[in-house]
């Protein structure tokens, strides 16, 4: 049943993707890039178990990612035996595509509805209190018979840190590639975003090392 209710909301954020195709279409330079291909041939390169957690593969529709500008991605659920299981879909493409259309706009076109304005979540390290990133974040509701509601996070990374920027098509304007991330969980009570905090702590660092590796 797990399974099934994380397909549930994987297909939502398909229709979310696909929604952006209208304005995506703005100032793209159809041109070979070797800082993208290399961004590009990173994203399969993730591993199934970063840390503590392990990630299962979720079917995507391939089309729907494409018409969103994703040139590599990939939706997997990352989980341990004592934790909450999370969402998770990275994304990559040209900087135009990955900036544009957020959820807070979107979310509607699949059913949801946004309970509170999104706010800023900034993760730091548990061992220097170093920041590792910040996402925006907002809880989603929606009435169905397999899924209730979600608290989702979402950011972007285009030179090595995680940013929950408020115009994201004017702040990596200039860069080459862009990483999209959305972290999802099922759960809105009160201990939701400490347990997404303990996800993401341990998450973010195994991730870029697999994105941006030391040369």
């Amino acid at each position: 049943m797990l399974t099934n209710r994380w397909a549930v909301l994987a297909a939502a954020l398909v229709v979310l993707l696909g929604s952006g195709l209208v304005h995506g279409l703005w100032s793209e330079r159809w041109v070979k890039s070797v800082p993208l291909e290399e961004a590009l041939a990173r994203v399969p390169e993730v591993p199934l178990t970063l840390g503590a957690w392990q990630g299962e593969p979720i079917d995507v529709d391939a089309e729907a990612y494409r018409r969103a500008g994703a040139q590599a991605y990939w939706a997997r659920t990352y989980s341990r035996p004592d934790r909450e299981s999370f969402l998770v879909i990275l994304m990559c493409g040209r900087a135009g595509k990955m900036s544009i259309h957020t959820p807070e706009v979107c979310y509607r076109g699949a059913g949801f509805e946004m309970l509170d304005p999104p706010t800023h979540f900034t993760i730091r390290s548990t061992a220097d209190e170093a920041v590792l990133g910040t996402f925006l974040t907002a809880r989603f509701a929606k009435t169905t018979e397999l899924l209730n509601g979600l608290h989702l996070y979402w950011t972007w990374n285009s030179e090595g840190m995680w940013t929950a920027a408020d115009n994201p098509r004017w702040e990596f304007r200039s860069q080459p590639f862009l990483y999209k991330l959305y972290v999802s969980q099922q759960s809105t009570g009160p201990d939701a975003m400490q347990t997404a905090q303990t996800f993401l702590q341990e998450f973010l660092p195994a991730l870029n090392k697999s994105l941006f590796p030391v040369e």
